[in-house]
């Protein structure tokens, strides 16, 4: 039997399958996204951020992805998610003053603590839109910045 004959005859479809695992594992490998917040106005509570991977979840507390505390502190803080899977995410972030876990507004809806969105995408009566507020996460690292405001 000729060489390529024997070639093709051998079972080698279980190394192709091994090695196409791992050149999409590798492909799909996750990164990690590093988030500075200012305008921290004073060291009460924590500052809590959190990635949404949906328009109809952002800015939602179920719709939460992935969340980071920080202890809060006057000025500028930072902090860092690892293992995000790469995508595009709305970034949002609030002062939670008092520490119950929850975004405090009164009974008109105003916010009692402060807030900010991925790229300081405005407020206008609501958060902004998940594309005006997103980042993308592609493997390795990426740094972004947002302000926190208080009304």
């Amino acid at each position: 039997m000729p060489r390529m004959a024997t070639f093709l005859i051998r079972p080698y479809w279980p190394y192709a399958l091994v090695v196409g695992i791992l050149v999409w594992t590798a492909s799909s490998a996750a990164g990690e996204l590093h988030v500075t917040v200012g305008g921290v106005r004073n060291d009460a509570g924590n500052v809590r951020v959190a990635l949404y991977q949906t328009p109809e979840q952002f800015a939602t507390k179920a719709g939460r992805f992935l969340e980071v505390v920080i202890p809060a502190s006057t000025g500028t803080i930072e902090g860092a998610f690892a293992e995000v899977p790469p995508g595009t995410y709305g970034l949002a972030a609030f002062h939670d003053e008092n520490d119950n876990v929850t975004f405090d507004e009164n009974f008109l809806g105003i916010p009692q603590e402060g807030f900010g969105f991925g790229n300081d995408a405005p407020v206008f009566l609501g958060p902004p839109d998940f594309a005006e507020a997103s980042v993308s996460v592609e493997d390795g690292s990426k740094s972004v910045n947002l302000t926190l405001q208080y009304w």
